[in-house]
């Protein structure tokens, strides 16, 4: 089992350099809406239904086997090991790049065949172990289930929900509305509303540096209130983000805001929440086995 396990990663692994090196980056954009879901729905229910009715065979037992959980773990760690050592740069600083780096997507990790396939077998393998312990017997193994089943879905989330996510940068101006945003790829894009500077202020500190700026803009008519690190939510999946502002009057004359969609934020967030309450029950059910484990050793004595 452990000779067809490392196999199968190591073609795995070859697969996804070379799709990387022959199409370039994973197309997230391809899988958009609706296709996201429905893939994720064939995916979710392809693996319930091999585990309950295959579960027996080779191929289940591969993806449960302690083997694929340090291949999944280790691929997983180096791919953050990249990330960490190879700056994160967009789409037009990498196009002036070369080299092999570039070509493998150390520059854009997240987004290479290399980490996606990675994170597809952890997510397999995550899922499939919390479907086996979910069939098991006994009520203590829901605390289980729902501490990775809320990792299983938190990494869902981002994962799947990096074919919806989109970053625009929008310079918003005091004289007229615009709805005219820029894509991390220089792409124009129209927005469905317009914005628009109303006030602009900025704190400086002694030596005449900007210690503090935030704007009060118009959202279609709405004021909404922007500052650094404080961003404003139009909506339960967008949110605003000031970024920058004209230095080069005393009275800045716009603003750049940055807009970040995320349709599935929440699921990511609940995700968390599920992952951090079943972390907490195994942890208070840690003194309850310690008690039981010590009653069984008294009673043998």
């Amino acid at each position: 089992m452990n000779l067809q396990t490392n196999l199968l990663f190591i073609l795995l692994l070859l697969l996804s350099v070379v799709a990387q090196c022959i199409f370039g980056n994973f197309p997230f954009a391809f899988f958009a809406f609706p296709l996201d879901v429905l893939l994720a729905l064939i995916w979710m229910g392809g693996m319930g239904y091999v585990y309950k009715e295959k579960r027996s065979s080779r191929f289940v037992r591969l993806w449960l086997s302690p083997q694929c959980t340090y291949w999944t773990l280790g691929w997983l760690l180096a791919g953050c090991l990249v990330i960490g050592l190879f700056p994160q740069l967009s789409a037009q600083e990498i196009a002036g790049k070369s080299g092999i780096f570039v070509r493998l997507g150390c520059y854009h990790f997240t987004s290479s065949w290399i980490f996606v396939v990675g994170l597809f077998g952890l997510l397999t393998h995550l899922g499939m172990i919390t479907l086996r312990r979910a069939f098991l017997p006994g009520r203590n193994r829901w605390r289980f289930v729902l501490n990775h089943a809320g990792l299983w879905l938190a990494l869902f989330a981002g994962f799947i929900g990096s074919a919806e996510e989109q970053t625009l940068r929008m310079p918003v101006f005091r004289t007229s509305p615009s709805n005219e945003a820029f894509t991390e790829q220089g792409t124009r894009v129209y927005l469905p509303k317009s914005l628009q500077l109303i006030t602009f202020t900025v704190e400086h500190y002694p030596n005449g540096s900007p210690r503090h700026f935030f704007a009060d803009i118009s959202i279609d008519g709405k004021p909404a209130h922007l500052e650094v690190n404080h961003p404003y939510a139009a909506s339960w999946a967008e949110d605003y983000y000031l970024t920058s502002y004209d230095v080069q009057s005393s009275q800045p004359q716009y603003c750049v805001v940055q807009i970040v969609r995320e349709p599935l934020k929440f699921l990511m967030w609940l995700g968390i929440v599920m992952m951090l309450c079943g972390s907490c029950l195994l942890f208070l059910a840690g003194p309850d086995r310690q008690k039981a484990l010590s009653s069984e050793v008294d009673a043998s004595c």
